[in-house]
């Protein structure tokens, strides 16, 4: 058996070279969508499409570009798409804004259009039965903050606790209160259907905090992973439960820094990635991560750190947004945010990470022969590890434990590629089914040579199921040398 090397893209080899384990997830918008072949040359593993931005014609020119170009490279990117949630916005001034100073009163009230001197227009209900005396009210983002001093049926009184300027249509929070409102909404109900056609592979989902929310996106999208965004505090709250129902978390430190005291940021992104890993849960962590160049073609060095730090962090992906979306310099942005992350991760520092130790829950033979290969290579500091897989399960918790070596995962089935791509160490890559898996270990070792990813002669760890083909049968481990005749019996 052998592989014809005439046959590989040129862009293949490109790709081969080595990338960050840490994934890197870009925002396609107007000033990528033309540019995607060089987001993923550059290092982009995954691709976000945010429904709160453009028409249902630009999310479908998209995927197929992204498919197109992923496809020309023979590369393996994922597809991710964040649907908005109920829109908690404020409604418009005279003169598309307002300033508001300390201790002013305002009251305000459900409607929708201009708000009136002294109250504040909100386009959507529900806040009048959930706020309390005492309880926070966050304008613009969390610019402007008041404090509710009474409360009936018609309106809120509240007084300005931090001045500044809100405008038309910006959003509002309520740290304390809880605000009952249908998830998904209508609109993210089509968007979930378009996305379902489209064979997206993943979806974020924001405002969750509730168990039963992600099973009701679930539902509507089943084939693809569900994406909890930890971006209130309800959902902080409530991160047990997420994880417990959730495919993979966000830290959404936008939003989150709003609702959240900023100083308890740096903390609360720790300690939910933590928290994750020992769940078995992917994380990716995102917002203002180099939100300089987006207009700028160089990041600042608090920037760089924030990115060093993250990926110190153990999360599985970095997430550009505007960096990509609509800034100055979208590849250089991802490239950027790779060569930082390989920095990072070639040090003794990112190595000592604390890893999570077995988890019970999961006392099964994928979670123990994915234990062991990871001890065994790092015992025989073997670089690579290859598992064979059908759902991507065994190679999910080969990631948790954060390998030193690469997680090269092969599986004859697409979606189970692309649902791999936000996973940490882990190359993933279609390849057929062979009739025993001695065969698939042969063929496996020859395209490894083929796309120079390893050399004859080279150790390597094989992670496979007997018998092959059958969903979650890993319990096999084999240590193997490139160009030795493949036995197993």
């Amino acid at each position: 058996m052998s592989i014809d090397l005439d046959r590989r893209p040129a862009a293949v080899q490109k790709r081969t070279q080595p990338f960050a384990h840490t994934k890197i997830v870009a925002t396609i918008g107007p000033a990528s969508e033309d540019r995607i072949g060089e987001l993923i040359d550059a290092g982009m593993s995954v691709a976000r499409i945010n429904f709160s931005h453009g028409s249902p014609e630009d999310f479908l020119r998209r995927v197929q570009k992204i498919r197109s170009e992923a496809d020309a490279r023979m590369a393996s990117v994922g597809i991710l798409t964040d649907i908005q949630g109920p829109k908690m916005r404020m409604g418009r001034f005279e003169g598309g804004h307002r300033l508001l100073t300390d201790g002013d009163v305002v009251r305000l009230v459900e409607g929708r259009g201009m708000s009136n001197p002294g109250e504040v227009v909100f386009e959507f209900g529900g806040f009048q039965t959930a706020v309390q005396r005492g309880h926070r009210v966050l304008l613009a983002d969390g610019q402007v903050e008041l404090v509710a001093d009474s409360v009936s049926d018609a309106a809120v009184v509240a007084h300005v606790t931090r001045a500044g300027i809100v405008s038309d249509r910006k959003g509002v929070h309520f740290p304390d209160s809880r605000i009952a409102y249908e998830l998904p909404t209508a609109e993210d109900r089509a968007n979930l259907q378009l996305a379902r056609e489209a064979g997206v592979d993943m979806v974020g989902i924001s405002f969750v905090s509730k168990r039963s929310e992600v099973q009701a996106v679930r539902a509507l999208c089943p084939d693809a992973l569900m994406i909890s965004k930890i971006e209130r505090q309800a959902a902080l709250d409530s991160l047990d439960e997420l994880l417990s129902e959730s495919d993979g978390i966000m830290v959404a430190r936008g939003d989150l820094g709003v609702e959240a005291e900023l100083e308890q940021l740096p903390l609360i992104q720790k300690t939910v990635i933590q928290a994750a890993m020992r769940a078995g849960k992917f994380t990716i962590t995102a917002t203002e991560m180099l939100e300089s160049m987006i207009t700028s073609s160089r990041p600042t060095r608090a920037e760089v750190t924030d990115v060093a730090n993250a990926v110190l962090d153990g999360t599985d992906g970095i997430m550009l947004s505007a960096e990509t979306a609509v800034g100055a310099h979208p590849i250089e942005a991802v490239a950027t945010m790779t060569r930082i992350a390989r920095a990072v991760e070639t040090s003794q520092r990112y190595r000592d990470i604390p890893r999570p130790s077995f988890r019970s829950a999961e006392a099964n033979f994928s979670n123990a022969t994915a234990l062991a290969a990871v001890q065994a290579s790092e015992a025989l500091n073997v670089t690579k590890i290859v598992c064979f897989t059908e759902t991507g399960n065994t190679v999910r918790l080969i990631s948790r434990y954060r390998p030193n070596a690469e997680v090269i995962a092969l599986t004859p089935n697409q979606r189970t590629v692309n649902h791999m791509t936000v996973l940490a160490h882990v190359r993933p890559l279609l390849f057929r089914r062979e009739k025993s898996l001695e065969d698939m270990l042969y063929m496996a070792s020859e395209m490894l040579v083929v796309r120079g990813l390893a050399q004859y002669g080279d150790s390597i760890v094989f992670v496979a199921g007997v018998p092959a083909g059958i969903a979650r049968s890993t319990n096999v481990m084999k240590l193997h040398k490139i160009g030795e005749e493949v036995k197993l019996h």
